[in-house]
């Protein structure tokens, strides 16, 4: 009974992959279209015509990022599991194995937070024209020295 349990959460987890791998498959569909769009801008700007009437890449950027945040939160927290299962185990190269994958995964997750912040800050700086509003001085929270 124990081992049939077993086998439907490893059918979860798969079906769980199977669907946040089709997240980031549509995730890269969006950044295609964005692409598509910037360079219509750039043909546009090119012939001398309006390439502002063409709709901003932003929106499209800004949905493929949350995709991508989505899933791979999705898939860090899978290897959190298979670390918790490796640390109980008495394989030591499994446990080797889920400390690589816990690494790249922070790594891949932190990658994909900072590249959504730089979206964010250049959305703002389109709506805006600068971003003097979101620079802050660090240097008045340093203790002098």
């Amino acid at each position: 009974m124990e081992e049939r349990a077993e086998l439907q959460r490893g059918l979860l987890q798969l079906d769980g992959s199977v669907f946040f791998l089709i997240l980031l498959i549509l995730s890269v569909l969006f950044s295609f279209w964005s692409l598509l769009i910037q360079r219509g801008q750039v043909a546009a700007a090119l012939r001398g015509g309006d390439a502002q009437s063409l709709p901003s890449p932003l929106p499209f950027k800004r949905a493929s990022s949350a995709l991508v945040i989505g899933s791979l939160g999705f898939f860090f927290r899978l290897a959190l599991g298979t670390l918790e299962r490796a640390q109980t185990g008495e394989d030591p190269l499994a446990l080797r194995s889920a400390q690589v994958n816990i690494l790249a995964s922070v790594l891949v997750l932190g990658a994909a937070l900072l590249r959504f912040y730089d979206l964010l800050l250049s959305e703002h700086r389109e709506k805006t024209g600068d971003l003097s509003q979101l620079q802050l001085d660090v240097t008045d929270d340093l203790p002098p020295v």
